[in-house]
């Protein structure tokens, strides 16, 4: 029965998901237009469109880094995490000195259970530097949670909070935690 309970407790953390990171782009027109729908949930399916226009447009590569990561990230929320890989890597590509696109990835393969490889692309998102690195340290958080690796867990969840104390899938995370003060030893 317990291993019944666990198991449903990390299909739900699973499917809880990730959350993306998101790169500001100073493009213009269809670029910003698919960084707003992707900053802001709007309707996916024209933030799908706009962003696909925007990257048939002329963008310097910083632009159309963001513009394949603003995408990826609408990708990723629409279950269709195959395609959001490809734009993550395809803005990795383009500028590999950007930390979001590695966070994203990351977002991805905790959803696809590979947790050791999610770790591995956060932390490396992470040391670039991240636009929110709040989500930075929450998916790193699952991802170490996933992996029973727990103090950890813990610490960057409350991280995530410290950094945005409004983020409530980190304090709704922290929830299921069980701080016990540590044993003298004698």
């Amino acid at each position: 029965m317990k291993l019944m309970v666990l198991l449903f407790a990390m299909t739900a953390l699973v499917s809880a998901g990730a959350q993306a990171q998101i790169i500001v782009s100073e493009g213009s027109g269809a670029a910003q237009d698919c960084f707003r729908h992707a900053r802001f949930g709007y309707d996916a399916a024209a933030g799908i469109r706009d962003c696909t226009v925007a990257l048939g447009q002329s963008l310097s590569a910083g632009d159309r880094a963001a513009t394949y990561d603003n995408r990826g990230i609408i990708l990723n929320r629409q279950g269709r995490s195959d395609e959001a890989a490809s734009d993550f890597s395809r803005a990795i590509a383009l500028r590999p000195d950007l930390g979001d696109p590695y966070i994203n990835k990351g977002s991805v393969l905790i959803k696809q259970r590979a947790y050791e490889e999610a770790l591995a692309e956060i932390n490396k998102g992470m040391a670039l530097g991240a636009s929110f690195p709040q989500i930075g340290y929450y998916d790193r958080a699952l991802a170490l949670e996933l992996l029973g690796r727990y103090k950890e867990a813990y610490g960057d969840y409350k991280k995530a909070l410290e950094i945005e104390p409004g983020f409530t899938l980190a304090s709704e995370r922290l929830k299921d935690f069980v701080v016990t003060p540590a044993r003298q030893k004698s």
